[in-house]
């Protein structure tokens, strides 16, 4: 065998190569590429094919790092290259310079999109490129295949805001609209669009009610009232015929008319009980669902009041609990109501049969919040005061058994709402910031799901009965509509 003195090897290591490779030449051009077929003609020891595609070949081939060696060129190909170089020098100039500008800009001091990010990327790519070819002026440029570097950049708060609107304004299933009061009350129309109402909860005497309605896809204000005491409810009228009328608790019940064309209030009448020894807070109210001309309101003083909407008048007051009442809600039908108070009970009454109160539900702690379910108006919720505990129970069953309790939220528990077109889903919010949808059935809040999480506590919640896709929420300044 013949000594056979080896060529000097080149700057990169050939065994990087596979063997078709190590036979191209330098500069391999498409139109100069052979079909599949041609390759083995001429080369036996290329692998067979199986269905024209070679063995062990990556169908989906991704894109890495790969140094890809060539032939070093001779001097015809480094003049030519560096003639190329030269025509292109102006150009990599102003790259360069843009480089540097960015490169002396505080990244933390501006927001910057998802544009601007790509950009600063491809010229970081290009730059580095460029350098390459500065200390090596012979290796050419399609000598090594760099990914783009991956560049992380450290968002201030004030940039990780921006970067969150962004997104809200790019998601159409959640609006979103700001004020300058702190808001509690929440309240949809029974009407032809998804109108609410909010209010403020500000210990001053300047609250106010504020009249939106979504606007060429934005939660915009079109009307607000200024009122005196913070409103602790805010309900539409529940019946078609006079949906315009809105109504809240206070010092006073105060019901208002809005007009859709003019988009303002009107002022229309004020429930004040004159024979009460003092002007009590009122906790809650409900409209009459079937008779409209009925309003139950309730009261720290420990009653209960129907009243006669058409004469303005008392129907009836009672007391209810033991100790303050903080909700009330009337059923599916004219005559009954349920009620519950500090003294950790809800109670059922019937207005043919005032002499007496059913206690459907009794618990250790206070309730302040309860929910009937108007499609099965047995199953009913209930809310302590500071507790993340839902109980839902029957009152066709014994007042010291409930159906179940949900612990989904790790916080209390600030507002729950059953579905109007579904009897067995229960929508909750909660201080830990989460809206939670809750399917009730045989296996009792099983299948939940966590729907959306807002910036801050929440503090209310109202589902819209006219388009149930539509829940809105409050919390902070804000209110924020979101599409189920």
């Amino acid at each position: 065998m013949e000594n056979v003195n080896p060529e000097p090897s080149p700057k990169k290591d050939q065994s990087l190569l596979n063997p078709i490779e190590q036979e191209k030449p330098a500069e391999n051009k498409l139109e100069d590429r052979q079909s599949p077929a041609q390759d083995i003609a001429q080369n036996p020891q290329t692998p067979p094919l199986k269905n024209n595609i070679p063995d062990n070949t990556d169908l989906n081939p991704q894109p890495q790092v790969a140094c890809v060696a060539q032939n070093i060129p001779d001097s015809e190909h480094q003049e030519a290259n560096a003639q190329k170089l030269n025509k292109e020098s102006p150009q990599i100039q102003n790259k360069e310079i843009q480089m540097n500008n960015i490169n002396q800009m505080n990244l933390q001091e501006m927001p910057m999109t998802q544009e601007q990010i790509n950009e600063h990327i491809m010229l970081q790519y290009q730059n580095q490129i460029n350098q390459m070819q500065n200390n090596n002026p012979d290796i050419p440029m399609n000598y090594c295949m760099l990914n783009y570097p991956q560049i992380q950049t450290q968002l201030t708060p004030e940039q990780i805001q921006y970067q969150k609107q962004l997104e809200l304004s790019e998601n159409k299933n959640i609006y979103d609209y700001s004020t300058n009061m702190k808001l509690y009350g929440i309240a949809f129309q029974k009407g032809n669009c998804p109108r609410l109402a909010v209010s403020s909860l500000e210990k001053r005497l300047d609250n106010k009610i504020e009249i939106l309605e979504l606007v060429d896809n934005e939660l915009k204000n079109v009307y607000e009232q200024m009122v005196g005491y913070p409103c602790t409810k805010l309900l539409w009228s529940p019946t078609g015929k006079k949906s315009s009328l809105l109504a809240f608790s206070s010092d006073c019940i105060q019901i208002y008319d809005y007009s859709e064309e003019k988009q303002v209030l009107s002022f229309q009448t004020r429930l004040h009980n004159i024979k009460s020894q003092y002007c009590g807070p009122l906790t809650s109210f409900d409209w009459n669902t079937v008779n409209e001309s009925l309003l139950g309101t309730a009261s720290i003083d420990n009653t209960c009041t129907i009243w006669d909407l058409n004469k303005q008048t008392i129907k009836t007051q009672l007391i209810a609990h033991d100790k303050e009442v903080f909700d009330i809600q009337f059923g599916n039908d004219e005559n009954t109501f349920i009620s519950c108070g500090a003294d950790g009970t809800v109670r059922l009454f019937d207005l043919r049969n005032l002499d007496h109160s059913t206690i459907i539900y009794e618990n250790e702690g206070c309730i302040n919040k309860i929910a009937m379910n108007l499609q099965e108006p047995n199953f009913i919720v209930a809310l302590c005061l500071e507790k993340n505990t839902i109980y839902i129970f029957d009152s066709r069953v014994n007042s010291n058994v409930y159906m179940d309790e949900i612990n989904l939220h790790k916080e209390p528990v600030t507002g729950c709402m059953w579905a109007p077109d579904n009897q067995t889903q229960l929508c909750s919010v909660s201080e830990d910031c989460n809206v939670i949808i809750s399917n009730i059935g045989n296996e009792l809040a099983q299948n939940n799901n966590v729907s959306y999480t807002a910036p801050a506590p929440i503090n209310n919640v109202d589902w819209c009965k006219n388009f149930p896709e539509w829940i809105g929420i409050t919390f902070q300044d804000r209110v924020q509509l979101l599409r189920k």
